[in-house]
């Protein structure tokens, strides 16, 4: 929950600011990555109980970045520079989503699953936290809450779940690809 509540802050702010250098920092933390790989390889391995502790993580951790971006867009909106009057550029681009989106999100779901799968590739990890970005649509969400923009909320939660299901659908693909089963067969 720490990593969640820097990686919020620092992807907020660098929205509000329209900063892509300070969006990156705040994705390489990628705090929501193990989550939804721990559902893709628990379900692949028919850990049922698993599934339910990841999914319960990765709600309350979606829950608590855009709890934090709400109150510090809130703030940042209520402060005497004339923050957030316009909607910035970073802010545009997440409320958008693609068919781009999807493919960039499939492929990175796929190498973070084969990256966690092969020790010696860890190093890989942030690089693919930052091609499938998970906190700043969150963070774009809360800003879209404390703003009430319709369309920002609206179009940032469709590319946080279209990266969200394609990371944990291609998680389950390469998991399974690599041999991993049930360990015991119910």
């Amino acid at each position: 929950f720490i990593l969640i509540m820097l990686s919020s802050i620092i992807a907020t702010m660098g929205l509000i600011i329209d900063s892509t250098a300070v969006i990156i920092g705040a994705m390489l933390v990628a705090p929501l990555m193990s989550p939804i790989l721990g559902i893709s390889l628990a379900s692949v391995a028919g850990e049922h109980k698993v599934v339910k502790k990841a999914v319960i993580a990765l709600l309350q951790g979606i829950a608590f970045a855009i709890l934090l971006s709400i109150l510090f867009s809130l703030l940042a909106y209520h402060s005497p520079f004339g923050v957030l009057q316009d909607i910035p550029d970073e802010v545009l681009a997440r409320t958008q989503p693609s068919p781009f989106d999807l493919i960039i999100a499939l492929a990175g779901g796929a190498a973070a699953a084969y990256a966690l799968a092969q020790p010696d590739l860890s190093e890989a990890l942030p690089g693919v936290a930052i091609s499938t970005a998970l906190m700043p649509p969150l963070c774009t969400i809360g800003i879209g809450i404390a703003i009430w923009n319709t369309g920002i909320i609206l179009g940032s939660l469709l590319l946080f779940f279209t990266n969200l299901f394609a990371i944990s659908f291609a998680g389950i693909l390469v998991f399974i690809a690599l041999g991993f089963r049930p360990l015991r067969m119910e």
